[in-house]
């Protein structure tokens, strides 16, 4: 997740794709609370 948080750093906001087969993963849910603490907007698709 390291690597993730700094690329988030030159984004302007982000989606978040979802698989309707798979679902939500442990790692969306990580990501989705980093995003939050970094006060990124996103969007769950």
């Amino acid at each position: 997740i390291a690597e993730v948080e700094r690329v988030l750093g030159v984004l302007d906001g982000v989606v978040l794709v979802v698989s309707a087969v798979e679902g939500v993963q442990a790692q969306t849910r990580v990501l989705a609370r980093t995003l939050h603490r970094l006060r990124l907007p996103y969007l769950i698709f």
